[in-house]
């Protein structure tokens, strides 16, 4: 019999359907996004069904129970159900059907603790362009809607952009995930008036995060292309490196060798990493001004950038050129995961200066169709290329909406026994997980993992989230664009792609 209130059947008529794991891929704003498929639809409403019969057992909520460790423990059963995966034991996620229905299992299941460090966060600057620009701000308003719990407080209303500011960044970051050190990032843009946020923006809430820490909570890494010309008003220039680093501080820089043609205008070329007339000027200027975490964008090429140089060929001969730069591989070259490992076996064996980087790919590969076996064989493929102690955290977030469900995939992941078999696959241990979650990154960001997670009093970030269990609220959100036209509205404002013919 279902246990229903007057407060709980408006509570679940006012839920619109947010899962604890979404059930579709969506784009980061770099790449079209994939509709969902058969399924994830199946994998949905299983999830939907194992909550309103376990929701009801407990006396919650359908949202309640959602919001909880129950909720996304159930979830991840539903991914081991649609996987053929009954018994986690030989792989896949370890949850087991008491984690769904008991509070107290759900949180040991999840319980394990791992210092978090994502190398690759997102949020929109709403105090920039966007604010400046009433066309900017319409684009991102057609798709844009409030999470539950901020419209009932009235903080929020529809069709406003509250969800991709700094504030709701912080609450989905910070708060809502057990993230202990963040690195913004950003997109490029052809124009300074089209950022989502600029180098000075990243910066600013790198300031705004530590401030509420009592120790670096928050870094910030500079968008540079050195393909733009010298008269760009982008700040993203080489001759904007030294601003960087001596006035915003930042740790490492960000780039994109397919930011070229298209949208970013017929006379900018995209490039190679191992390009001598423009990317070796960049690498030099960096290495005179201390900076030496070169993050590059690779892979993801249905969206925005050139689809010949997002490819990873480039990146052998640039890391034997400069072996005191070391270069993150963002989403690890993402559909070109199996060629950048190819490189890696058979043009820099001993390359030790190249980080592949988990943005994305990781959320994609949880989400897609082969589902848990996908998972393992990217893990695989990169720990047993790279080594376990080169592989780092990134999670594309808050465009994936809070990193937790990504955190809690990866805690309780097992590599299935089939593909250690078959592919030589490592077990993905403990402390292989505790490398990937944060420390390699420590290492290279030169973070002392516990100064940036000690609680003083001034740490207000700590403080609240000691007390936050009793009021959290995930916003079981994600940011997005889920489809073409709301691609089309984030990347080009509105207009068609320039790269396509009329």
């Amino acid at each position: 019999m279902l246990l229903r209130t007057s407060d709980k059947t408006r509570d679940d008529e006012e839920y619109d359907g947010g899962l604890p794991i979404p059930t579709q891929i969506v784009s980061n704003s770099e790449y079209y996004p994939i509709p969902q498929t058969p399924r994830q639809r199946r994998i949905e409403e299983l999830v939907r069904r194992m909550a309103d019969e376990r929701a009801a057992a407990l006396g919650w909520s359908r949202r309640r129970f959602l919001q909880s460790a129950c909720g996304t423990a159930t979830a991840l059963m539903a991914l081991n159900i649609a996987s053929g995966c009954s018994d986690s034991s030989s792989g896949g996620f370890a949850v087991d059907d008491c984690a769904t229905r008991d509070p107290a299992a759900a949180r040991e299941a999840f319980k394990a603790d791992y210092f978090i460090v994502d190398v690759q966060t997102h949020h929109a600057d709403l105090e920039g362009a966007i604010a400046q620009s009433p066309g900017l701000a319409a684009f991102f308003e057609v798709y844009r809607v409030c999470a539950p719990a901020t419209i009932e407080s009235g903080d929020c209303h529809p069709g406003t952009l509250a969800e991709l500011s700094r504030a709701n960044y912080l609450k989905e970051i910070f708060l809502d995930s057990e993230t202990a050190v963040a690195m913004m990032s950003g997109i490029p843009a052809p124009n300074a008036s089209l950022q989502l946020i600029s180098n000075e923006a990243m910066a600013a809430t790198r300031d705004i995060g530590n401030r509420l820490g009592a120790s670096h909570r928050m870094l910030t890494q500079g968008m540079l292309t050195p393909n733009f010309p010298a008269d760009a008003d982008t700040g993203t220039r080489i001759a904007d490196m030294e601003h960087l680093v001596r006035d915003l501080g930042i740790k490492a820089l960000k780039t994109y060798t397919g930011a070229g043609y298209g949208v970013f205008g017929p006379d900018i070329a995209p490039w190679w990493m191992d390009d001598e007339t423009v990317a070796y000027p960049m690498l030099e200027e960096a290495t005179r001004l201390g900076i030496d975490i070169v993050n590059v964008h690779k892979g993801l090429r249905l969206g925005i950038f050139d689809p010949e140089h997002i490819k990873p060929r480039d990146i052998p001969k640039a890391a034997k050129d400069w072996p005191n730069i070391r270069f993150g591989i963002y989403h690890s070259g993402f559909e070109y995961v199996d060629e950048l490992c190819r490189l890696k076996r058979e043009e820099m064996p001993d390359a030790t200066n190249v980080y592949p980087e988990l943005g994305a790919i990781f959320a994609t590969q949880v989400l897609s169709d082969d589902g848990i076996d996908a998972v393992g064989h990217l893990l695989g493929k990169l720990v047993g290329n790279f080594g376990a102690d080169h592989v780092l955290w990134g999670t594309d977030s808050i465009w994936y909406g809070t990193p937790q469900w990504q955190i809690d995939a990866l805690k309780t992941f097992r590599m299935p026994h089939q593909l250690m078999d078959q592919f030589g696959y490592p077990e993905i241990t403990d402390g292989i997980k505790a490398r990937i979650f944060g420390l390699n990154a420590a290492g290279l960001y030169k973070i002392d993992p516990d100064e940036a997670r000690c609680t003083l009093p001034g740490d207000q970030l700590a403080q609240v989230k000691l007390a936050y269990d009793d009021v959290r609220a995930p916003s079981l959100r994600t940011y997005g664009p889920k489809t073409r036209r709301e691609f089309l509205n984030l990347a080009f404002n509105g207009r068609p792609d320039p790269r396509r013919r009329a």
